[in-house]
């Protein structure tokens, strides 16, 4: 009995105050996961391997180190933990003591790069007496590459370099993806969808996996469709709650190696008669929700719906199809930097974008519209009945009920006046007309209800039709907010610039 206790005690011990000195030895390329209570220090050694001494005697070290979660403080900010790191045996338990805090810190996400031969670590938590939960972490080390890379590419443009997805849009149960374009072999790409992971741990791809939600499918294909025509990854994913906010995450795999893109806020919507459709062959920027009526179109059948509408915008864009024919575009000059090719592509652009409305839930901005706002950004919507509806074709076919439309950009239609031989005489409405059928694309975050709300290329203020937002250039911040007489001088002097 007294050697069992003397035996009992001895294990205690090692564990809240001896092993809290244990070293433990990472491997090159590997990742460890741990757990850490508040105040504790834990320790790691690496070695460069000897394959990688061979030539230089002090190669890359590199070090990551991803918080998977946190301890429950309620509305109080927890910091992160600590990375300490030593080069020199003489200092083989770096901590908060003997070493200052080391490597860049992001959103749940420590590296660091260094060169040495071999490094010990330290890993701190912060000490609180209130907190009674550990942190749990991952760390990994290696000699060639970052084992938790984040693509971080805010402006989501390919001259950036990084991955990145965008959102085109949702509907009740589904949600639409467009990755980064990319030349040769596609990556090993997938979306992970994530729900309530803290935003202090979004750049935390353990954190995204432990808050990852049940039940989704993802279905990945690829598409040329979106600026400049080139190969992208297309995700489309089934299995979402109505009206719920989601993450959403492209996963990257290379070797061994998982990196993650930023995330991406994702909202189903709750209009029941709003359904996603794409893959369209003539309208084949289309990308988002469109009016409907689930007893007139089955759910599942978003192929039979995405044609009808494909159809419908093929019937429609004949007559002009006739009309440029019909103008000798190979000996006929009408502009010093506009062709018939450029008159062609923009005049689809914005018939699909009007023969194929963009659906949107009725409240999704809690009251906030562009035209009647004087926020920096707000969403141009109408809401559409059989007596008002733009295009009886809907009305009669989709029969969709009341819903709500998400106008298209202006811009799409000074396209066209830009782009298109004079005799066509196709004109643009301005002045209350305009703002009837048309928004202008707009960004930035407004507060309206204690709510924040995002506007950007994720979450438009108008529909674009698949245009790239760069050849948006009008901005609706300002014009709405002018006399109707110089919205319509600003449009003309635009008009004539580009001409």
């Amino acid at each position: 009995m007294h050697i069992e206790y003397y035996l009992f005690i001895l294990i205690l011990t090692c564990q809240y105050i001896l092993c809290q000195d244990i070293t433990s030895q990472v491997n090159n390329n590997r990742i460890l996961s741990a757990s850490i209570a508040p105040g504790e220090t834990q320790y790691y050694h690496f070695n460069i391997p000897a394959t990688n001494q061979i030539f230089n005697s002090a190669s890359r070290i590199y070090i990551s180190i991803t918080t998977c979660t946190q301890p429950y403080t309620g509305s109080h900010i927890i910091p992160p933990l600590n990375l300490y790191i030593s080069n020199t045996s003489s200092n083989s338990l770096p901590n908060a003591g003997n070493s200052q805090p080391r490597g860049e810190y992001s959103l749940g996400r420590l590296s660091w790069i260094g060169s040495s031969s071999e490094v010990w670590i330290g890993v701190g938590a912060p000490a609180n007496d209130d907190w009674v939960d550990s942190w749990t972490y991952e760390i990994g080390v290696s000699a060639e590459n970052v084992l938790h890379p984040v693509y971080i590419n805010p402006k989501k443009e390919a001259e950036e370099g990084s991955p990145y997805i965008l959102l085109d849009d949702t509907d009740n149960q589904h949600a639409l993806f467009l990755s980064n374009s990319f030349d040769g072999t596609p990556s090993n790409a997938t979306l992970l969808i994530s729900q309530n992971t803290p935003i202090e741990l979004s750049h935390s791809l353990c954190a995204a996996r432990r808050n990852e939600v049940p039940a989704y499918t993802v279905h990945s294909t690829l598409t040329t469709r979106g600026p400049g025509g080139k190969t992208r990854h297309q995700f489309y994913v089934s299995g979402l709650t109505e009206r719920t906010q989601y993450q959403a995450y492209m996963l990257i795999t290379s070797g061994s190696v998982v990196g993650m893109t930023t995330s991406v806020s994702v909202r189903t919507k709750y209009a029941t008669n709003c359904k996603l459709i794409y893959d369209l062959e003539f309208c084949n920027e289309v990308a988002y929700s469109v009016p409907y009526n689930p007893s007139t179109y089955s759910p599942d059948n978003i192929t039979g719906l995405a044609t009808a509408y494909d159809n419908h915008a093929m019937e429609t864009y004949k007559p002009f199809g006739t009309a440029i024919s019909q103008y000798n575009c190979q000996t006929s000059q009408y502009s010093l930097v506009r062709n018939c090719t450029d008159c062609t592509r923009d005049y689809k652009s914005w018939l699909c974008s009007v023969t194929i409305p963009r659906c949107t839930d009725a409240s999704a901005t809690g009251g906030l519209e562009q035209h009647s706002s004087d926020m920096i950004a707000a969403p141009a919507t109408r809401s559409v009945l059989d007596t008002n509806a733009r295009d009886n074709w809907i009305v009669d076919t989709m029969k969709p009920g009341t819903w709500t439309e998400l106008l298209p950009c202006i811009d799409l239609c000074y396209h066209v006046v830009q782009s298109c031989p004079p005799f066509m005489q196709f004109f643009c409405p301005v002045g209350d007309l305009a703002a009837l059928q048309y928004g202008y694309w707009q960004s930035g975050f407004v507060s309206i209800n204690d709510t924040v709300l995002g506007f950007d290329i994720d979450n438009p203020t108008c529909n674009r039709g698949g245009v790239n937002a760069s050849r948006l250039v009008i901005s609706g911040t300002s014009l709405v907010r002018m006399d109707k007489g110089v919205i319509v001088f600003i449009t003309l002097l635009v008009l004539l610039m580009i001409k």
